[in-house]
């Protein structure tokens, strides 16, 4: 089973893809992956938008002229799912070392210490970059122990009465 979603390659797409992921995973129940998916997609689609897209919070008319668009693809297997963002860029992305200071640069380290395998591979219109995340729980980590049930307690009446003023 797959999904996918087209949108314009401006800063508002991340969180778009995000909810599109969330909505996405949660359908396929494979809730399991929901927070590795969706640091992965924003990092993605974020790539993809530096590459491609206006970049500017508020942009002008002018800006969007020649706007180009990203496609997120989910790709639902018997193990796994696979993440793909394409996008116009034909310059395959390369990891790169960053700074300890550095406030980006590290959304391809973060996307391959989530997904089990991830690479990118061009097409006739750009490049596809994929991240490929496992449904099973890796042989070093034991599954986390479910959580347990707590029961509502009832919120007890208030002994004074609490009066609405009027506004005049």
């Amino acid at each position: 089973m797959s999904n996918r979603l087209d949108l314009a390659a401006v800063l508002t797409a991340v969180s778009c893809s995000r909810a599109f992921a969330k909505l996405t995973l949660d359908t396929w129940g494979a809730s399991s992956i929901v927070d590795d998916a969706l640091i992965v997609v924003s990092e993605l689609v974020t790539n993809a938008i530096k590459a491609t897209g206006v970049t500017t919070p508020r942009p002008k008319w002018t800006e969007l002229d020649e706007l180009k668009c990203v496609t997120v693809r989910l790709v639902g297997l018997d193990e796994c799912v696979v993440v793909e963002v394409w996008d116009v860029d034909s310059h395959l992305p390369e990891e790169s070392e960053a700074g300890i200071d550095a406030e980006s640069g590290r959304g391809l380290w973060l996307v391959a210490e989530l997904a089990g395998k991830w690479g990118s591979y061009p097409v006739a219109n750009g490049k596809v970059v994929w991240a490929e995340l496992s449904l099973r729980p890796t042989s070093s980590q034991p599954p986390a122990p479910p959580l347990t049930k707590r029961r509502r307690k009832p919120v007890p009446e208030p002994r004074v009465p609490i009066f609405i003023q009027r506004d005049p």
